[in-house]
């Protein structure tokens, strides 16, 4: 069952989406097409725990952000219902890092999306995401 909610496209639109998200402001866009996104940053001080590695809650929140921009592409508002993280390598200060999301299931009322963060081609965290569709995006998402 679809949500009726009132969305305000200015603030609800891609640029506000990427650019003025603050779990973003460090990142820049790779690809961005129906299904399949790709951003990279760097790992800042600010970004990590007091062992000096990438803080998994920084790692976690980048997934679900980037979660919600590939439920984006495919012309929906989602929220996430559930997610799942598996941390697998640590991120240090200075670290290139390497998002992908990508669309496993594109259902009319929820999505299943996968995240992996990467470093130098090794994998720093997967993740797996359930979002539901709040609402549908009024312009095409832009490609």
């Amino acid at each position: 069952m679809m949500v009726e909610m009132e969305m305000n496209e200015e603030k609800m639109g891609f640029d506000s989406l990427f650019n003025k998200t603050v779990e973003f402001r460090n990142c820049e866009l790779i690809t961005y097409e129906k299904g399949n996104v790709t951003v990279r940053t760097l790992v800042n001080e600010s970004d990590t725990n007091p062992y000096g590695i990438a803080h998994g809650g920084y790692l976690y929140t980048l997934c679900d952000s980037l979660a919600g921009l590939v439920g984006y592409s495919l012309g929906n508002y989602v929220v996430s219902l559930q997610g799942n993280i598996n941390y697998i390598r640590q991120a240090k200060v200075g670290d290139e890092l390497l998002l992908i999301g990508k669309t496993v299931h594109d259902g009319k009322s929820t999505k299943v999306v996968e995240t992996q963060i990467l470093c130098e081609d090794k994998v720093i965290c997967k993740c797996s995401f359930t979002l539901f569709n709040v609402g549908k995006v009024k312009e095409t998402p832009q490609e």
